[in-house]
Protein backbone atom coordinates (compact mmCIF):
# COMPACT_ATOMS: atom_id res chain seq x y z
CA UNK A 1 0.00 0.00 0.00
CA UNK A 2 1.28 3.46 -0.94
CA UNK A 3 0.21 6.94 0.10
CA UNK A 4 0.08 10.42 -1.37
CA UNK A 5 -1.29 13.68 -0.03
CA UNK A 6 -3.81 15.84 -1.86
CA UNK A 7 -5.05 19.12 -0.34
CA UNK A 8 -3.81 18.00 3.04
CA UNK A 9 -5.63 14.63 2.96
CA UNK A 10 -3.59 11.43 3.07
CA UNK A 11 -4.90 8.88 0.56
CA UNK A 12 -3.96 5.22 0.16
CA UNK A 13 -3.50 3.59 -3.22
CA UNK A 14 -2.04 0.55 -4.91
CA UNK A 15 -0.54 0.17 -8.38
CA UNK A 16 0.06 -3.42 -9.44
CA UNK A 17 1.28 -4.89 -12.72
CA UNK A 18 2.80 -3.32 -15.80
CA UNK A 19 1.09 -2.04 -18.92
CA UNK A 20 -1.95 0.03 -19.80
CA UNK A 21 -3.34 1.83 -16.73
CA UNK A 22 -6.74 0.79 -15.35
CA UNK A 23 -8.23 2.84 -12.51
CA UNK A 24 -10.80 0.69 -10.66
CA UNK A 25 -12.77 2.49 -7.93
CA UNK A 26 -14.67 0.91 -5.03
CA UNK A 27 -18.16 1.64 -3.72
CA UNK A 28 -19.52 3.44 -0.66
CA UNK A 29 -18.40 1.62 2.48
CA UNK A 30 -15.97 -0.52 0.48
CA UNK A 31 -12.23 -0.35 -0.10
CA UNK A 32 -9.48 -1.62 -2.35
CA UNK A 33 -10.42 -5.10 -1.06
CA UNK A 34 -13.75 -4.86 -2.91
CA UNK A 35 -11.91 -4.51 -6.20
CA UNK A 36 -9.65 -7.42 -5.37
CA UNK A 37 -12.80 -9.52 -5.02
CA UNK A 38 -13.98 -8.94 -8.59
CA UNK A 39 -10.81 -8.25 -10.61
CA UNK A 40 -8.71 -11.06 -12.00
CA UNK A 41 -5.19 -10.14 -13.08
CA UNK A 42 -4.94 -9.33 -16.79
CA UNK A 43 -1.53 -9.48 -18.43
CA UNK A 44 -0.32 -6.14 -19.74
CA UNK A 45 -2.52 -4.12 -17.36
CA UNK A 46 -1.42 -1.83 -14.53
CA UNK A 47 -4.24 -1.94 -11.97
CA UNK A 48 -4.59 1.28 -9.96
CA UNK A 49 -6.87 1.25 -6.93
CA UNK A 50 -7.32 3.73 -4.11
CA UNK A 51 -9.12 3.99 -0.80
CA UNK A 52 -11.22 7.06 -1.35
CA UNK A 53 -11.79 9.62 1.39
CA UNK A 54 -13.23 8.07 4.55
CA UNK A 55 -12.43 4.52 3.40
CA UNK A 56 -9.61 2.21 4.42
CA UNK A 57 -6.89 4.23 6.12
CA UNK A 58 -7.41 7.29 3.93
CA UNK A 59 -8.28 10.55 5.60
CA UNK A 60 -11.32 12.73 4.93
CA UNK A 61 -12.44 16.35 5.03
CA UNK A 62 -16.11 16.12 5.93
CA UNK A 63 -16.69 19.83 5.29
CA UNK A 64 -15.75 19.58 1.60
CA UNK A 65 -16.53 15.93 0.74
CA UNK A 66 -18.50 15.55 -2.48
CA UNK A 67 -18.02 13.98 -5.89
CA UNK A 68 -16.04 16.92 -7.25
CA UNK A 69 -13.57 16.53 -4.38
CA UNK A 70 -13.28 12.77 -4.95
CA UNK A 71 -12.91 13.30 -8.69
CA UNK A 72 -10.11 15.78 -7.96
CA UNK A 73 -8.45 13.15 -5.74
CA UNK A 74 -8.41 10.66 -8.63
CA UNK A 75 -7.05 13.25 -11.05
CA UNK A 76 -4.34 14.09 -8.50
CA UNK A 77 -3.43 10.41 -8.19
CA UNK A 78 -2.99 10.14 -11.96
CA UNK A 79 -0.75 13.20 -11.87
CA UNK A 80 1.19 11.72 -8.95
CA UNK A 81 1.76 8.54 -10.98
CA UNK A 82 2.58 10.57 -14.13
CA UNK A 83 -0.29 9.00 -16.06
CA UNK A 84 -1.93 11.16 -18.69
CA UNK A 85 -4.85 8.91 -19.59
CA UNK A 86 -6.30 5.70 -18.15
CA UNK A 87 -9.15 3.26 -18.53
CA UNK A 88 -11.73 3.63 -15.75
CA UNK A 89 -14.01 1.15 -13.99
CA UNK A 90 -16.11 1.85 -10.91
CA UNK A 91 -18.63 0.08 -8.72
CA UNK A 92 -21.56 2.10 -7.30
CA UNK A 93 -19.87 5.14 -5.72
CA UNK A 94 -16.83 4.34 -7.83
CA UNK A 95 -19.01 4.56 -10.94
CA UNK A 96 -20.26 7.96 -9.77
CA UNK A 97 -16.70 9.20 -9.24
CA UNK A 98 -15.75 7.86 -12.68
CA UNK A 99 -18.63 9.84 -14.20
CA UNK A 100 -17.42 12.95 -12.41
CA UNK A 101 -13.91 12.49 -13.78
CA UNK A 102 -15.28 11.85 -17.28
CA UNK A 103 -17.21 15.13 -17.20
CA UNK A 104 -14.57 17.30 -15.52
CA UNK A 105 -11.34 15.66 -16.74
CA UNK A 106 -12.37 14.04 -20.03
CA UNK A 107 -8.81 14.01 -21.34
CA UNK A 108 -7.89 11.62 -18.50
CA UNK A 109 -10.38 8.88 -19.45
CA UNK A 110 -9.79 6.53 -22.39
CA UNK A 111 -12.84 4.28 -21.84
CA UNK A 112 -15.22 3.80 -18.94
CA UNK A 113 -17.07 0.91 -17.29
CA UNK A 114 -19.88 1.85 -14.89
CA UNK A 115 -21.02 -1.00 -12.63
CA UNK A 116 -24.29 -0.88 -10.63
CA UNK A 117 -24.98 2.85 -10.68
CA UNK A 118 -26.36 4.24 -7.42
CA UNK A 119 -26.47 7.90 -8.56
CA UNK A 120 -27.47 9.58 -11.82
CA UNK A 121 -27.56 13.36 -12.26
CA UNK A 122 -29.61 13.37 -9.06
CA UNK A 123 -28.96 12.20 -5.51
CA UNK A 124 -30.03 8.78 -4.30
CA UNK A 125 -33.77 8.32 -3.74
CA UNK A 126 -35.27 9.76 -0.56
CA UNK A 127 -35.85 6.25 0.85
CA UNK A 128 -32.26 5.17 0.29
CA UNK A 129 -30.96 8.45 1.73
CA UNK A 130 -33.11 7.82 4.81
CA UNK A 131 -31.70 4.31 5.18
CA UNK A 132 -28.11 5.52 4.92
CA UNK A 133 -28.73 8.42 7.30
CA UNK A 134 -30.27 6.15 9.93
CA UNK A 135 -27.46 3.65 9.51
CA UNK A 136 -24.82 6.37 9.81
CA UNK A 137 -26.34 7.79 12.97
CA UNK A 138 -26.59 4.29 14.45
CA UNK A 139 -22.92 3.72 13.60
CA UNK A 140 -22.12 6.89 15.55
CA UNK A 141 -24.01 5.45 18.51
CA UNK A 142 -22.08 2.20 18.10
CA UNK A 143 -24.64 -0.55 17.64
CA UNK A 144 -26.82 -2.25 15.05
CA UNK A 145 -29.67 -2.44 17.58
CA UNK A 146 -30.07 1.32 17.23
CA UNK A 147 -30.43 0.89 13.47
CA UNK A 148 -33.10 -1.79 13.93
CA UNK A 149 -35.29 0.81 15.65
CA UNK A 150 -35.29 3.22 12.69
CA UNK A 151 -37.44 3.84 9.65
CA UNK A 152 -34.31 3.18 7.57
CA UNK A 153 -34.25 -0.43 8.74
CA UNK A 154 -37.96 -0.78 7.91
CA UNK A 155 -37.01 0.19 4.35
CA UNK A 156 -33.95 -2.05 4.17
CA UNK A 157 -35.43 -5.19 5.72
CA UNK A 158 -37.91 -5.51 2.84
CA UNK A 159 -35.08 -5.54 0.30
CA UNK A 160 -32.79 -8.35 -0.89
CA UNK A 161 -30.51 -10.37 1.39
CA UNK A 162 -27.51 -8.66 -0.23
CA UNK A 163 -28.94 -5.22 0.60
CA UNK A 164 -29.73 -6.16 4.20
CA UNK A 165 -26.16 -7.37 4.63
CA UNK A 166 -24.78 -4.20 3.05
CA UNK A 167 -26.55 -2.15 5.74
CA UNK A 168 -25.67 -4.37 8.71
CA UNK A 169 -22.08 -5.40 7.93
CA UNK A 170 -20.72 -1.84 8.53
CA UNK A 171 -21.43 -2.38 12.23
CA UNK A 172 -18.64 -4.98 12.17
CA UNK A 173 -16.26 -2.67 10.28
CA UNK A 174 -14.10 -0.33 12.41
CA UNK A 175 -13.54 2.01 9.44
CA UNK A 176 -17.28 2.51 8.92
CA UNK A 177 -17.79 2.95 12.66
CA UNK A 178 -15.15 5.69 12.69
CA UNK A 179 -16.14 7.33 9.41
CA UNK A 180 -19.94 7.20 9.76
CA UNK A 181 -20.26 10.74 8.33
CA UNK A 182 -19.81 9.51 4.75
CA UNK A 183 -23.15 7.70 4.92
CA UNK A 184 -24.92 10.95 5.79
CA UNK A 185 -23.10 13.11 3.24
CA UNK A 186 -22.64 11.22 -0.02
CA UNK A 187 -26.15 9.81 -0.67
CA UNK A 188 -27.40 13.40 -0.96
CA UNK A 189 -24.70 14.49 -3.43
CA UNK A 190 -24.66 14.21 -7.23
CA UNK A 191 -21.70 13.20 -9.41
CA UNK A 192 -22.74 15.43 -12.33
CA UNK A 193 -24.85 18.56 -12.47
CA UNK A 194 -27.32 17.69 -15.21
CA UNK A 195 -28.46 15.26 -17.88
CA UNK A 196 -26.77 17.57 -20.36
CA UNK A 197 -23.45 16.78 -18.68
CA UNK A 198 -24.05 13.10 -19.42
CA UNK A 199 -25.11 13.81 -23.00
CA UNK A 200 -21.85 15.67 -23.58
CA UNK A 201 -19.69 12.66 -22.66
CA UNK A 202 -17.82 11.45 -25.74
CA UNK A 203 -15.93 8.65 -23.98
CA UNK A 204 -16.77 5.04 -24.97
CA UNK A 205 -18.85 3.77 -22.04
CA UNK A 206 -20.24 0.41 -20.94
CA UNK A 207 -22.92 0.24 -18.25
CA UNK A 208 -23.61 -2.89 -16.17
CA UNK A 209 -26.89 -2.98 -14.24
CA UNK A 210 -28.82 -5.54 -12.22
CA UNK A 211 -32.30 -5.82 -10.77
CA UNK A 212 -33.51 -6.69 -7.25
CA UNK A 213 -31.24 -4.04 -5.72
CA UNK A 214 -32.55 -1.19 -3.56
CA UNK A 215 -29.49 1.05 -3.85
CA UNK A 216 -28.63 0.28 -7.49
CA UNK A 217 -31.89 0.28 -9.48
CA UNK A 218 -31.72 -1.13 -12.99
CA UNK A 219 -33.47 2.07 -14.10
CA UNK A 220 -30.42 4.11 -13.08
CA UNK A 221 -28.16 2.16 -15.39
CA UNK A 222 -30.72 2.36 -18.19
CA UNK A 223 -31.04 6.12 -17.71
CA UNK A 224 -27.29 6.73 -17.84
CA UNK A 225 -27.07 4.53 -20.94
CA UNK A 226 -29.85 6.56 -22.60
CA UNK A 227 -28.07 9.83 -21.86
CA UNK A 228 -24.46 8.97 -22.80
CA UNK A 229 -24.18 8.82 -26.60
CA UNK A 230 -23.05 5.51 -28.11
CA UNK A 231 -22.84 3.79 -24.72
CA UNK A 232 -23.86 0.16 -24.23
CA UNK A 233 -25.95 -1.44 -21.49
CA UNK A 234 -25.60 -5.03 -20.24
CA UNK A 235 -27.82 -6.64 -17.63
CA UNK A 236 -26.02 -8.83 -15.12
CA UNK A 237 -27.62 -11.05 -12.44
CA UNK A 238 -27.85 -9.61 -8.95
CA UNK A 239 -25.57 -11.06 -6.29
CA UNK A 240 -28.35 -12.98 -4.55
CA UNK A 241 -29.51 -14.71 -7.73
CA UNK A 242 -26.08 -15.70 -9.06
CA UNK A 243 -23.08 -14.13 -7.38
CA UNK A 244 -20.51 -16.07 -9.38
CA UNK A 245 -21.96 -15.06 -12.76
CA UNK A 246 -22.24 -11.49 -11.44
CA UNK A 247 -18.51 -11.46 -10.69
CA UNK A 248 -17.57 -13.24 -13.91
CA UNK A 249 -19.53 -10.80 -16.09
CA UNK A 250 -17.84 -7.84 -14.42
CA UNK A 251 -14.44 -9.34 -15.16
CA UNK A 252 -15.44 -10.04 -18.77
CA UNK A 253 -16.63 -6.46 -19.19
CA UNK A 254 -13.29 -5.17 -17.87
CA UNK A 255 -11.44 -7.48 -20.26
CA UNK A 256 -13.60 -6.39 -23.22
CA UNK A 257 -13.08 -2.69 -22.43
CA UNK A 258 -9.32 -3.13 -22.45
CA UNK A 259 -9.21 -4.96 -25.78
CA UNK A 260 -7.94 -2.86 -28.67
CA UNK A 261 -10.80 -1.45 -30.77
Amino acid sequence: MHEFVHRGIRLEYQAAGEGIPLVFLHGLGGSIRQIEGVYEEIEGVRLITMNQQGHGNSGADWETLDFDRMGDDVAALLKHLKIGQAYFAGISMGAAVSLNVAVRYPQSVKKMLLIRNAWTDRPMSSEVRQAYRDMGLALREGGVEAFYRTRGWEIVKKASAYTRNAFTSPFQDPVSMENWQKFLILPGKTPVMSAESLRNIKIPTTVLANRNDLCHPFAYGAYIHEQIPHSSLTEIPDKDTDGETHRRMIHQAVFDMLRPS
